[in-house]
């Protein structure tokens, strides 16, 4: 399971490159834990399926292209419009198989 995060958006007037490394450890402390809070039911209802899960520092295609250099198998969902611009990466970039679920 890949979880992309990116980092807030700088205060007024400070660029990015000042972020202390405290705030981004923070910050991807917090994405873990969002992570962890979302499968925590699914891990209980399907215990006997293995997750492992991902949390990246890129965009959502970007991370899902890297992830897919070691995946047997990518899968995302496709909404009713589509595939949107995240699906449309992956599909032109992935080093492995890509499979849309309709959700």
């Amino acid at each position: 399971m890949v979880h992309a995060w990116r980092l807030p958006a700088p205060v007024k007037g400070r660029a990015r490159y000042t972020v202390l490394q405290e705030d981004r450890a923070e910050w991807e402390d917090e994405e873990v834990q969002l992570l962890h809070d979302t499968l925590r039911g699914w891990r209980e209802k399907y215990a006997e399926v293995a997750v492992l899960p991902d949390v990246r520092l890129f965009t959502a295609s970007w991370a899902l292209v890297n992830a897919s250099a070691h995946a047997g198998l990518v899968v995302l969902g496709r909404g009713p419009d589509g595939l949107g611009p995240v699906g449309h990466a992956v599909a032109g970039f992935a080093e492995s198989p890509v499979a849309f679920v309709p959700v």
